[in-house]
């Protein structure tokens, strides 16, 4: 009985798989928490202290227009606040 010579099976190479997410998508409130984020680590980056850093952050005004556009501001909560001036 004559025994054949077994042949080793080369790897098929397929395909990479795109990856995706099912994350939801970025909302504008997303987009200025990353944007605050981004202004708060480049201010204490250029050697402000925590409280100059955060004010910066907090303060959309003081934004670059390529940040935020001025055409679309996010409304301020406190304009709407009447003080009474008794």
């Amino acid at each position: 009985m004559a025994t054949r010579k077994r042949v080793s099976k080369k790897a098929v190479k397929r395909p990479k798989r795109r990856r995706t997410t099912k994350e939801t998508p970025l909302t504008k409130l997303d987009f200025w928490a990353i944007a605050a984020n981004e202004v708060y680590k480049a201010c204490r980056r250029a050697g402000m202290d925590e409280g100059s850093s955060l004010a910066f952050a907090m303060d959309r005004s003081s934004y670059p227009d390529w940040i935020v556009d001025p055409k679309d501001p996010i409304k301020n909560p406190l304009d709407d606040f009447d003080e009474d001036d008794d």
